[in-house]
């Protein structure tokens, strides 16, 4: 099933360069006090991204899961000789 946003209202960035996230998206996402979040951008568009820190710690174990699938699958490993992955 796929998920998709919601839109929790509008905020707007104080003189110190903060920005308050609406309430009912806190509570929702489970964002708490002192929570790290990682900022992705896109300056040609104009566009601010928040993510968990703890989404993308997840994100990138998966990956790495993933890589040592494929690794173990065709048998790679940094002991392999030239010869042996041209025996492949």
């Amino acid at each position: 099933m796929m998920h998709h946003g919601k839109f929790y209202g509008s905020t707007v960035m104080g003189e110190r360069g903060q920005v308050v996230i609406p309430a009912e998206a806190r509570e929702e996402i489970g964002i708490v006090p002192g929570e790290k979040l990682i900022v992705l951008g896109n300056k040609r568009r104009g566009v601010v991204i928040l993510f968990k820190s703890d989404v993308m710690t997840r994100f990138a174990d998966m990956m790495f899961r993933k890589t040592k699938f494929f690794e173990e699958l065709f048998n790679c490993s940094d002991g392999d000789s030239d010869q042996d992955k041209t025996k492949r």
